[in-house]
């Protein structure tokens, strides 16, 4: 029985020459079963059509993905867009990027680390969500938001380190990051929304910057974390290390 995977392609570049046709330039380039292309490199413009392909085709197979030469309608990489591909390990951004949009690598549980370029403005929904051994990320000091979990799930980070640019972590958005030892976050943040650490077993501690004015409910669910308010925060302060509200000391609201 003839063996396509025998003849893996471990390394290529191809280059689009018209938008939606990734299949057509692999096949120019020699390529009959995509499954076949361990690493491969994008050159031109990519839609939606692109990455469904390589969702469909390449998925199980693709470990490296260099994008820094690709570009997007309206610099966004859209929703899904690398959604389980499974044996993705690395990826390269384009540079011009300036929005990851929802569950764009949800379910990419080979992903280990990845670097956000400095264009991002916005991490959408699901961006990150059960991106099991992702242990490492970089997020730019350009992110204003980080959406509805974002990075729910990514039970193989550490710490994470919020930039100066972000003004809301939104609801769940580091939840259930049970390998999660240390957060920080800056005296930008304005809002933090419901259960956005909750199930982060192994957090310890944490501080509430003087910025913040909204923070939603169950916000350290099943966390055994120490809180430390800023004492400055005109709403809230700790108790106890217990997350209260200034008006209603005694009303704890972590949880």
């Amino acid at each position: 029985m003839f063996n396509f995977f025998k003849f893996k392609k471990t390394d290529l570049t191809v280059k689009l020459t018209s938008e939606g046709r990734l299949d057509i330039a692999l096949l120019k380039a020699g390529i009959e079963n995509p499954a076949t292309v361990e690493k491969l490199t994008v050159v031109g413009d990519m839609i939606r059509a692109d990455f469904k392909y390589i969702r469909k085709k390449m998925g199980k197979t693709l470990q490296s993905l260099n994008l820094s030469k690709a570009s997007f309608e309206e610099n966004k990489l859209v929703r899904g867009a690398l959604a389980r591909c499974i044996a993705l390990t690395s990826i390269t951004i384009p540079a011009s990027t300036t929005e990851i949009r929802d569950g764009a690598f949800s379910n990419c549980t080979g992903l280990s680390s990845l670097v956000i370029p400095d264009s991002v403005t916005k991490i959408g929904e699901l961006a990150f969500w059960n991106c099991t051994n992702l242990t490492s990320v970089s997020i730019p000091d350009s992110v204003v938001e980080i959406e509805f979990r974002a990075f729910n799930s990514c039970t193989g980070l550490t710490s994470i380190i919020i930039p100066n640019s972000v003004i809301k972590i939104a609801g769940s958005a580091f939840g259930k990051c049970t390998g999660l030892t240390s957060v920080t976050i800056p005296n930008s943040v304005i809002e933090i929304g419901n259960g956005a650490f909750a199930n982060c077993t192994q957090l310890t501690s944490i501080t509430i910057p003087e910025s913040v004015t909204k923070i939603g409910d169950w916000v350290f669910k099943d966390c055994d974390v120490l809180v430390t308010v800023h004492p400055d925060n005109p709403f809230y302060a700790d108790e106890d290390g217990k997350l209260v509200t200034k008006f209603q000391q005694t009303e704890h609201i972590d949880g």
